[in-house]
């Protein structure tokens, strides 16, 4: 009996862990996407890069179409990406706290030269 409730208090730490590392898993993930995106941003006009981005939202299973960023690109071919998103630390359906992220980046046009 003893070893059981020692496996569920085991299970239910495990749970609680992973559940509240996930959001920012979930962020960390979303900003690599934005750097691709970025890149593809340099070559590409801001309505491209935008329809790229809901594209790659979609594919990946966000929540996120390309309206929800704010995407700017200057004469130089910058191109920064941004998005501030409302996440939650939820355990076993029970909301335990609220968290707001910001995740920004940006892409400059390299050219190389050999």
């Amino acid at each position: 009996m003893k070893d059981a409730i020692k496996v569920i208090i085991a299970i239910f730490v495990i749970v609680c862990i992973v559940s509240g590392l996930w959001p920012f898993w979930e962020s960390y993930w979303l900003g690599k996407e934005l750097e691709n995106v970025c890149v593809y941003g340099t070559k590409n006009t801001v309505e491209k890069t935008r329809a790229f981005l809901t594209e790659r939202m979609q594919e990946k299973g966000y929540d996120f179409s390309g309206d929800d960023f704010s995407i700017e690109k200057d004469e130089k071919n910058r191109v920064h990406i941004s998005i501030t998103y409302m996440d939650e630390i939820s355990i076993l359906g029970v909301t335990v706290k609220e968290l707001r992220f910001t995740v920004e980046k940006s892409a400059s046009e390299r050219k190389e030269r050999w």
